[in-house]
């Protein structure tokens, strides 16, 4: 059980600085939780590129050992069709690369700029994304809040059990905006903003499994589609 190795010895680790620091400034847990910057949150569309580039060849190296089984060995043919096919799946790893390194050209990184914080369950969220280069360009542009829990699944009989983490989505809420609505705002901020439940779970990254508040920014386009994404700082009011 790795994957319960790994949320159980970071848990630990951080639970007791959690302790710590709740005791320090109970109430507030927005301030020990995560090292949240309180004038937003950046998008490294540099950082997302180059972590797509790295498990596209992860995937690649992968299957070497495979494919050089299957062309150096009589009986190699079923490691050779395997390793074909599982190389055409990792297409998508070299597909999902190219839309980042084409986003990162042509829009650049990205910053949201909270207009208050904490954001409280049962409010409202207001921020501001910096507008990107080349907005023009974007026919329409969708931000979607979400809830999300992270949880480690087991598959598999016993003696062959893999665990992976899967991310549950426990809430979501959508605001697009049309080329109409874009056009006046190249160059400045784009504003975003989004009624908060009151009847869902607060932000808790130190948890294991966590559970976490982001925005997802999506602009649709004929050209290169633009990509980021934001983690919110949404905590019940003490």
């Amino acid at each position: 059980m790795v994957c319960s190795s790994i949320y159980g010895l970071r848990g630990a680790v951080r639970k007791a600085q959690h302790l710590h620091d709740a005791a320090q400034r109970p109430g507030q847990p927005w301030l020990y939780d995560f090292h949240w910057g309180q004038e937003g949150i950046a998008f490294s569309a540099f950082n997302t590129m180059l972590e797509r580039l790295l498990v596209a060849l992860g995937w690649n190296a992968f299957l070497i050992p495979f494919f050089w089984i299957g062309l150096s060995v009589r009986e190699g043919r079923v490691f050779l069709f395997f390793s074909s096919f599982f190389a055409v799946l990792g297409l998508f790893f070299w597909y999902r690369w190219a839309q980042m390194l084409a986003d990162l050209l042509r829009y650049g990184n990205s910053f949201l700029t909270y207009d208050s914080f904490p954001y409280l369950l049962g409010g409202t969220l207001r921020a501001r994304l910096r507008a990107p280069h080349h907005v023009s360009d974007i026919d329409a542009l969708t931000f979607t809040l979400r809830c999300i829990q992270e949880h480690c699944v087991s598959t598999g009989s016993s003696g062959k059990r893999s665990t992976r983490v899967v991310c549950y989505e426990l809430y979501k809420d959508t605001d697009t905006l049309n080329r109409d609505r874009l056009a006046g705002l190249a160059g400045g901020e784009i504003p975003v903003e989004f009624r908060l439940p009151a009847n869902q779970p607060t932000t808790s990254l130190v948890s294991t499994p966590p559970v976490y508040w982001e925005i997802e920014a999506r602009g649709l386009s004929r050209g290169v589609g633009y990509e980021a994404y934001f983690l919110v700082p949404i905590y019940k009011a003490s």
